[in-house]
């Protein structure tokens, strides 16, 4: 039972609740009909998107948001990772309603194409804010939403010691995994890289935070050496892997921090984050071109006919279509990053007998390898490779 196995983990935790409310809240969720979710494989990609991005009328409408996704980036993508719903705000007329289950049935339209992942931060200022025994409720509701994954954000746990922190993602772990064995505990944790050893116990992924700011001045410097240094960080242990994002919720698109991105450049950057070993999350404002809220009509048709965003869109796809075509790119595949030119980033990837090596050009210089293999995109086989000015080839 999982009374059991969270027992002393509770005690631990020396909060105002008693055994018996504990055991109430387990109870009611041992009622609920849970479906299990698959273990992220190389087919998975998480798109990052806001629940209002798009709408008609002037309306944020999920509707529209769920016909876009559906039509668009379906075949592509496997997850969404919808950010901006909790807490969730009801329209005027559904004052009576309780937001979270207008919740569930608004996200009801999303679950059959696609895996979810939620926030699962709690919502509180200080720690004597915090009911750990409703924070857990709140985390058993999102998951029985639907949720394959959650996020929780180490830095949300404000003014809490830190063996507290780690016993309280313990606790969540450990309840996760029973009530839905294969999904996904993804922690969020912005410390120093020596530390993230410490959290592998209590999380199936954990983000990196700072692997963007290493490809941005990979770019600008037209040398991918500093960035070729980073990547060679500690593997994650047997059944854990990382979450790799070139943006976050909490922080501008990518490309804004280039300056006067090409399109070349934003898919090399795509290139280098589907290279590495994880399961790697894109930011819907970089795929489809937006800053804020969009009209879905307005939206479909620019992306058809602006170049800019054409490009990006159709070359980030091609990408993840391609990538979760091999097994060597499973978040659990081995990996290792190999010293050449420096204006290229190179990534060999090995799994299930085969291996496939990416070679990204961050420079404005053309540059030349001599390498040997079939080109995984083209189904072309080459020797001598040029690659152009950001561009990138990955090879079997």
């Amino acid at each position: 039972m999982i009374w059991d196995n969270i027992r002393p983990i509770v005690h631990e935790l020396v909060d105002d609740h008693s055994d018996e409310e504990w055991q109430r809240l387990f109870k009611k969720w041992d009622e609920q009909t849970w479906h299990d979710v698959e273990r992220p494989t190389e087919q998975t990609s998480v798109l990052m998107v806001d629940a209002h991005a798009v709408t008609t009328e002037g309306e944020p409408n999920l509707d529209a948001l769920h016909d876009l996704l559906k039509e668009h980036v379906q075949a592509s993508i496997s997850d969404l990772y919808l950010v901006s719903l909790f807490p969730y705000t009801n329209q005027p007329s559904d004052t009576r309603i309780n937001p979270r289950i207008r919740l569930l049935e608004d996200l009801g339209r999303f679950r059959h194409e696609f895996g979810l992942m939620y926030d699962a931060e709690p919502d509180v200022y200080n720690e004597t804010q915090f009911d750990v025994l409703k924070e857990t409720d709140l985390l058993l509701e999102r998951l029985a939403q639907g949720a394959s994954a959650l996020r929780v954000h180490v830095q949300s746990f404000r003014g809490m010691p830190e063996n507290r922190i780690h016993l309280v993602l313990t606790l969540w772990y450990r309840i996760l995994h029973h009530y839905k064995p294969e999904a996904t505990f993804v922690l969020a944790y912005e410390g120093t890289e020596t530390n993230l050893s410490t959290y592998f116990g209590v999380a199936d992924a954990i983000c990196h935070f700072d692997f963007a700011s290493h490809v941005l001045l990979a770019f600008a410097q037209g040398d991918a050496s500093r960035l070729r240094d980073w990547a060679k960080y500690e593997a994650p242990p047997d059944g854990k892997t990382y979450f790799n994002f070139l943006s976050s919720p909490e922080r501008d698109p990518f490309e804004k921090n280039l300056l006067h991105p090409t399109p070349e450049q934003v898919l090399a950057s795509h290139s280098i984050l589907f290279s590495l070993r994880g399961i790697p999350a894109v930011d819907y404002r970089t795929l489809l071109g937006v800053t804020t809220p969009v009209d879905q009509t307005t939206l479909i048709h620019e992306i058809k006919t602006d170049p800019f965003r054409l490009n990006v869109f159709s070359g980030i796809i091609s990408q993840l279509n391609v990538r979760r075509t091999h097994p060597a790119f499973s978040p659990y595949s081995t990996e290792r990053v190999l010293k050449t030119d420096k204006r290229v980033f190179a990534v060999e990837r090995t799994g299930d007998d085969e291996r496939v090596t990416t070679y990204t050009n961050i420079s404005h210089e053309r540059v030349t390898l001599s390498v040997a293999g079939t080109n995984i995109f083209t189904g072309e086989v080459v020797e001598d490779v040029t690659l152009e000015p950001y561009e990138y080839i990955w090879i079997q």
